[in-house]
């Protein structure tokens, strides 16, 4: 008995250590989807690097901010998926904060991105507003959720 519990405990911290990771690869698809999308980007980027995400359960969801520095490629946008594009010498590069809000069902409540070039004079400026916007994200509906504010009637409505 004993084993076979051990065997479902060892199970769950498997289940639980694969569960953040989907979630935190669905942010990265979703940041490199929302950055290609936009009219001025002409050229695929790929992600070189990803700062370790923050990742936090809260009462109302699930909190994922990821940090990921992306590299200008050769191919088009339009070529992204379909082919092993290499890395434009010279090119241009981004750093973007990205972080996002999910309900228990893995539906967004709530998210920011933000990707700039490091060259840019404003770009200390730009990333601290970009935090703040992250943190109000990680609070998104989490006011509605009050322990004992709603849990008791004081008077029934006469009927």
């Amino acid at each position: 008995m004993q084993q076979l519990l051990v065997l479902c405990c060892w199970g769950l911290v498997a289940l639980a250590s694969v569960a953040p990771e989907r979630l935190q690869n669905r942010t990265l698809e979703m940041v490199l989807d929302e950055f290609h999308n936009r009219s001025r980007i002409y050229y695929a980027f790929k992600q070189q690097a990803v700062v370790p995400s923050v990742e936090r359960q809260l009462q109302m969801g699930t909190f994922v901010q990821l940090e990921v520095d992306l590299v200008q490629t050769v191919c088009l946008k339009q070529l992204r998926g379909t082919q092993n594009c290499q890395m434009k010498p010279g090119g241009r590069k981004q750093k973007c904060l990205a972080c996002f809000k999910f309900n228990p069902n893995g539906e967004i409540l709530d998210k920011s991105m933000r990707c700039l070039s490091q060259q840019v004079p404003i770009f200390q400026e730009v990333w601290k507003k970009q935090e703040q916007e992250c943190e109000n994200v990680k609070l998104t509906g989490e006011d509605r959720y009050r322990p004992g504010v709603f849990a008791f009637i004081s008077q029934l409505p006469d009927g």
